[in-house]
């Protein structure tokens, strides 16, 4: 059988890290199962190195380029192309959308159109279209709100992350019977710890945000840098041999920034591995975070975070996870973030915080398990 998947890149572990998840999932159901991505994301070797086949379309807005190409794929025999590891839309079987946060009124009109083109066609062929647990909402624009509908529609099951965005979903006023809540679905990933990463060590890792300077309001904007400065220095001051680890490639600024405050005292990580960014991740003291997938890869494996975050799937997150005391927002409250650092390193705090973690992450498991059961009964059945 063959996947298409949807909404993850090379350039963000995080969607790197769903598409490791889905990779794994589709061959633990037949090993013969295979994976396409478009041509566009992502160059022909990182594709090719993962296995995934070449998914020969552009999207709309290029649809003569888009048609010329079909055809002409079209024309190559079937054996040549299976050999090239090439395939269009007519190969395609089941469609998985891991977009992680794409349909909502902060981000453009664009993948919301796309994806409702996209799933009429691929209804009215007989494929599965299944969006697979993402942040939602708000729809508060007429014309995102009309275009997300239409994905609502044409789509066999929709998965919602938190409540949150199930409930933007649930008041589009539509058919809900294919609308499901499930958690992020990378918490059933298992990570490796590359060689390089001393475990005899205790370290601290601090995960910047770009999104927290250009989603957020200008009060939090002026104070983002602040926190991690002084949070930074409270991990030296702790002997925690703090580092920073590049998650998406947008975030270089900020990194080049804290650099040049602490020098030499912070090392940056640019693993490019998403499996080893998880391993490093648990096997941390503890983490300073504002990107989710680096959050919820520490949360799984019971390391006691401090995180921040630009929309509701942060607060949905730590939630989940039992600890929303340790999501700070207040930038400039010095004093408290300092206080919550302090429980992570304190004792009896840290183990009661670390238990609360294994105990959560045990249930967010077993709910990401009955995800896929669900897909796989679709598919299958």
């Amino acid at each position: 059988m063959l996947f298409e998947i949807r909404g993850v890149h090379f350039a963000n572990k995080g969607a790197e890290l769903m598409l490791h998840s889905v990779l794994q999932k589709v061959a633990e159901w037949n090993d013969q199962n295979k994976l396409a991505m478009r041509f566009q994301l992502g160059s022909f070797d990182q594709r090719a190195k993962l296995g995934l086949r070449q998914l020969f379309w552009v999207d709309k807005g290029l649809p003569l380029i888009g048609k010329s190409y079909a055809q002409a794929i079209s024309l190559v025999p079937k054996k040549t192309r299976n050999a090239l590891g090439i395939v269009t839309y007519e190969d395609i079987d089941v469609i998985l959308d891991a977009s992680g946060f794409a349909y909502s009124d902060q981000w453009g009109i664009e993948k919301s159109t796309r994806m409702a083109e996209l799933a009429r066609k691929a209804k009215k062929m007989g494929k599965k279209v299944v969006l697979l647990p993402q942040a939602f909402g708000p729809f508060e624009n007429p014309r995102k709100r009309s275009e997300f509908i239409k994905v609502l529609e044409n789509a066999d099951l929709v998965f919602a992350r938190d409540p949150i965005s199930y409930d933007h979903l649930i008041n589009l006023s539509i058919n809900s019977t294919n609308i499901r809540m499930s958690p992020d679905f990378t918490n059933l990933v298992n990570g490796a710890v590359p060689g390089y990463f001393d475990l005899s060590v205790k370290r601290a890792c601090v995960i910047p945000n770009n999104r927290m300077l250009d989603k957020t309001s200008k009060e939090t904007k002026n104070s983002y840098a602040h926190f991690l400065e002084y949070s930074i220095q409270f991990l030296l001051d702790q002997r925690l041999n703090p580092f920073i680890l590049l998650h998406d490639n947008s975030d270089r600024v900020l990194i080049s920034h804290l650099k040049g405050v602490f020098g030499n005292q912070l090392e940056v990580v640019e693993e490019p591995n998403p499996l080893y960014v998880k391993g490093i991740l648990g096997n941390c003291y503890l983490v300073i975070g504002s990107r989710f997938h680096g959050l919820i890869s520490a949360l799984s494996q019971g390391i006691p975070c401090i995180g921040t975050g630009w929309s509701h799937k942060y607060q949905m997150l730590f939630q989940d996870y039992d600890c929303s005391s340790f999501l700070i927002s207040d930038f400039q409250d010095k004093d408290k973030a300092l206080y919550q650092l302090n429980q992570l390193v304190s004792e009896p705090s840290r183990s009661e915080l670390m238990n609360q973690l294994h105990s959560a992450s045990k249930k967010q498991k077993k709910l990401s398990s009955e995800m896929w059961s669900e897909v796989h009964k679709l598919i299958y059945n």
